[in-house]
């Protein structure tokens, strides 16, 4: 329902002319955009309860250079959660040892057991909010019993078996960012997530863009991890998948307002 876009790439390139590409779709997806990227130590996140196309501010930030080595956008077509800015991917949430996560969702919850209980932690009020403090709090729960910053190699096999936890029943296309790495998980029979490589650069994209390159579905059912533009590991695929006519026939009623 809504679409992800991002970039993991070795040293910052310029991202405004795929950014417009990718906000054009907002035509069909017109309940608010996000933008984050990371300069040194610092995260940029800009959102606007808004159709992308129609945003001023969106035309002003990207008549600068955005350059990054990890970018990730997103715009909004809602099933659940008000049309608010706190309802806007990408969501920013730090851990407990000081990492500050960045992360999209495209999809909804439809089976709610694992992350009904992190409302209340949440500023809006959206599914993808929650699963995002879910896949937080995860990695605090492992970092915390360690008493230290958790390695790539324990950061992954804390969010492989988190993603597939909480995929059953539920559409998960998600971008993961902690600043290094990209990790990029989709659950749809029909592809719904795509990537692009061209040297040491990774673009992610909903849709393939048109921009005369070729793009390839990403694997299906499995974390997939992206650093410095080039993937370093892959899980074993997870037999949970999403049909979309299913899904479409589960979201059908609900009313995002």
């Amino acid at each position: 329902m809504c679409e992800l876009f991002a970039i993991n790439a070795l040293r910052p390139v310029k991202a405004n002319d795929h950014l417009r590409l990718f906000y054009q779709d907002s035509v069909e997806h017109p309940h608010g955009w996000g933008l984050s990227w990371r300069e040194n130590e610092n995260v940029y996140l800009y959102k606007e309860e808004l159709r992308a196309i129609d945003s001023e501010y969106l035309d002003r930030l990207l008549d600068d250079p955005v350059r990054s080595t990890n970018v990730v956008a997103h715009i909004r077509q809602a099933t659940r959660g008000k049309l608010t800015y706190n309802n806007c991917h990408p969501f920013m949430r730090e851990d407990a040892m000081g990492t500050r996560w960045v992360i999209a969702h495209n999809g909804t919850i439809l089976d709610a057991r694992l992350t009904d209980g992190y409302g209340s932690l949440a500023v809006g009020d959206t599914d993808s909010e929650q699963v995002v403090i879910y896949l937080v709090d995860k990695i605090d729960e492992v970092a915390e019993a360690k008493g230290a910053p958790l390695t790539f190699g324990e950061r992954f096999v804390v969010l492989s078996h988190a993603v597939e936890e909480l995929s059953p029943e539920n559409k998960l296309n998600l971008v993961i960012d902690d600043g290094e790495y990209t990790y990029v998980h989709t659950n749809t029979v029909r592809p719904t997530l795509y990537v692009r490589t061209q040297g040491n650069t990774a673009i992610f994209c909903t849709r393939p863009q048109d921009d005369g390159c070729t793009w390839e579905a990403l694997p299906q059912n499995r974390l997939i991890a992206y650093k410095d533009g080039r993937m370093v590991r892959m899980a074993a695929r997870h037999p949970y998948s999403m049909d979309d006519e299913a899904y479409l026939r589960a979201v059908a009623g609900i009313n995002p307002a």
